[in-house]
């Protein structure tokens, strides 16, 4: 179970916002539907607002640990919780972008505008 918090912590603080950029990039660059754009970015002031929160309790958590005070369960949980959320956004942008671009090119490839081989 470790392995898959230490993963899902990773992914959620380090990977999740560049990983969040760039897919909202690619989604703005190949003129999606107005839809996705707004899920997208929707999801992403999530991933924001949960990454922001992460940090926070992340600075109250090291204030408890710096006076030699146990960190109190609570303030834990909630900063489980927003790693989770992080995570969880930045999976659904990264996917909801992985499925549009697909859409894309193989509208792309069906319309004949890329020769095949």
């Amino acid at each position: 179970m470790t392995t898959i918090a230490d993963f899902v912590f990773a992914v959620g603080i380090f990977a999740g916002p560049p990983l969040v950029l760039s897919t909202c990039v690619l989604l703005l660059v190949t003129r999606q539907p107005r839809w996705v754009l707004v899920t997208a970015v929707a999801l992403s002031a999530v991933m924001a607002i949960a990454w922001v929160t992460y940090w926070y309790l992340w600075g109250k958590a090291f204030d408890y640990a710096d006076t030699y005070r146990p960190v109190p369960l609570a303030l834990d949980r909630a900063s489980n919780i927003a790693i989770a959320v992080c995570f969880t956004s930045s999976v659904l942008v990264a996917a909801l972008g992985a499925s549009r671009l697909a859409v894309r090119w193989s509208n792309r490839h069906k319309s004949g505008l890329v020769p095949s081989t």
